[in-house]
C-alpha cells in the first residue's frame, strides 16, 4: 500500500452575504470501473463569526484530514445515487423482503427517489439535500408517505455506509411533519354484517364470515389453507400470508399464531370443505385451485352484495376492524385480543384497532357513577348518560 501524502489544506472564505469558512483538500476516489482517482474536494467548515474564526476553521480541517494524512481512510465510491440503487442495493436487499414490501419500495425509490437524486453521485449527498427533498414532497404528499420516504432513505444510505460507498448517513436526524391520522375506521354494526352476508353466496358468505369472526388479515384470509384449520381445537393456524398469488411467513412474530373461533366459523367451514381434502390446498381458491386477487373479489363480488343489502361499500379491512371493535376490550382481556389480531403492541389494538361500544360505555359510566354515590337511583342510571357513538357505517 502507498504511503499516505501529508496534506494541510487550504482554508478560505465564501458567500456574498452570509460568509462562510471553506476547506480544501485533496481525497482519494474509486471511479464506478473499480480505477482510484486523486480529487479536490471542498467542504464547509462552518459561519464566520467572533466565535468560529480563522484559527477555528484550521482546527475543524485538521480534524477532518487526520484520518487521511494517518492512512486510515477508507476511499468514497463515485457512483451516483441511481447506480448504487439499481445495481447494488436492489439486488441484494429486495430478495430478503416481502413482495408487498418490494412493491412499495419499488414504488417509492422509482417515483420520488430517483427523480430527485438519481444522477447526483452518491457522497455528494449531504443532509441538507435530504431535509430539503423532505420539505418539498410534504407540501403535496400525506405525513405518512413523507415518513415512508425518509425511512426508505435512512436504510438505503445506511447499507451504503456500511457497505464503504459513504462516510455517513445524511438521512440521519432529517426532520418528516407530524403525523395527523385522518382515517376513519369504521365498523359495521351487527344488523348490517347480517344484510351482507344473506346477500353473499358461498364460498364468499363463509369468506366474509370468517373475516368477521376471526380478524384475519387480507393476506392471511386468502392464503389460508385446510392443514392450518384446526376443527378439534376450534382455531386456525395463521402460518402463511398471499399477497399477488406469492406466498409469505407472516409480517411479524406476533402474527404467526394460533386464532380461536367459534362453532359458527367451524361449521361454515364444513359447508364447503371439499370431500377429500389435501392440507396444502387453499380454503378460497379459484376454480383452477390458484390463490384469489383480493381486488378482484372485492370489485365483483363484496362491492355489488354492499349494494344490494344498501350499505356503503366496505372493504377486507373493514372486517378485522368490526372484529376488533364487537371484542369490546373493555370486557375482555387486552392481551388475549392482541393475540388474537396478532399485533406486536398491545397499544396499536387499542389507539388503531378498536372502537367504543355503546353497551361498554354505558357500563364504564355507571362504574364511575357508582364510585361517588354507591347506591344510585335508576333515573340517574347510566342509561341516561349522553353517549359518544362508534364509527359505525352509516
Amino acid at each position: 500500500m502507498a504511503r499516505p501524502r501529508w496534506q494541510e489544506g487550504a482554508v478560505f472564505q465564501r458567500g456574498a452575504h452570509k460568509r462562510v469558512w471553506i476547506g480544501r483538500f485533496r481525497e482519494d476516489a474509486i471511479l464506478a470501473d473499480g480505477s482510484r482517482v486523486r480529487r479536490h474536494r471542498s467542504v464547509v467548515l462552518g459561519p464566520v463569526s467572533r466565535q468560529f474564526g480563522y484559527r477555528a476553521a484550521r482546527q475543524k480541517l485538521s480534524e477532518r484530514l487526520a484520518e487521511i494524512n494517518q492512512g486510515r481512510h477508507k476511499p468514497e465510491r463515485r457512483v451516483t445515487f441511481s447506480q448504487f440503487v439499481l445495481e447494488t442495493w436492489e439486488p441484494n436487499i429486495h430478495p430478503t423482503l416481502r413482495a408487498s414490501t418490494v412493491r412499495n419500495y419499488r414504488y417509492l425509490v422509482r417515483h420520488y427517489l430517483l427523480p430527485a437524486f438519481g444522477e447526483t453521485l452518491l457522497p455528494e449527498i449531504g443532509p441538507a439535500d435530504v431535509q430539503s427533498f423532505l420539505s418539498s414532497v410534504s407540501k403535496r404528499i400525506a405525513p405518512r408517505t413523507v415518513l415512508s420516504l425518509r425511512n426508505r432513505m435512512l436504510k438505503i444510505f445506511g447499507m451504503a455506509k456500511r457497505w464503504g460507498f459513504i462516510a455517513a448517513n445524511p438521512a440521519e436526524g432529517a426532520q418528516v411533519p407530524a403525523l395527523a391520522d385522518t382515517r376513519e375506521r369504521l365498523a359495521l354494526t351487527p344488523e348490517q354484517a347480517r344484510r351482507l352476508l344473506e346477500e353473499l353466496p358461498d364460498p364468499f358468505r363463509t369468506m366474509a364470515l370468517v373475516a368477521t369472526l376471526t380478524g384475519l388479515r387480507r393476506g392471511e384470509l386468502f392464503g389460508l389453507r385446510w392443514g392450518r384449520v384446526d376443527f378439534g381445537k376450534s382455531a386456525i393456524l395463521v402460518a402463511e400470508s398471499s399477497y399477488q398469488g406469492h406466498s409469505s411467513q407472516p409480517k411479524t412474530r406476533a402474527s404467526r399464531r394460533m386464532v380461536f373461533v367459534d362453532a359458527v366459523v367451524l361449521d361454515a367451514l364444513r359447508s364447503i370443505r371439499p370431500q377429500v381434502v389435501n392440507p396444502e390446498d387453499l380454503v378460497f381458491h379459484s376454480e383452477r385451485g390458484t390463490p384469489l386477487n383480493p381486488e378482484n373479489v372485492r370489485n365483483r363480488v363484496l362491492h355489488p352484495a354492499c349494494e344490494r343489502a344498501e350499505i356503503p361499500r366496505v372493504g377486507w379491512h373493514t372486517f378485522r376492524y368490526t372484529y376488533s371493535t364487537w371484542a369490546d376490550p373493555s370486557g375482555e382481556s387486552i392481551k388475549a385480543l392482541q393475540a388474537q389480531l396478532g399485533h406486536t403492541d398491545c397499544r396499536v389494538t387499542l389507539g388503531v384497532y378498536t372502537q367504543p361500544m355503546p353497551e361498554a360505555q354505558k357500563r364504564i359510566a355507571g362504574k364511575i357513577a357508582g364510585v361517588l354515590f354507591p347506591i344510585v337511583p335508576k333515573s340517574a342510571s347510566a342509561e341516561e348518560v349522553p353517549l359518544v357513538e362508534p364509527k359505525y357505517i352509516q
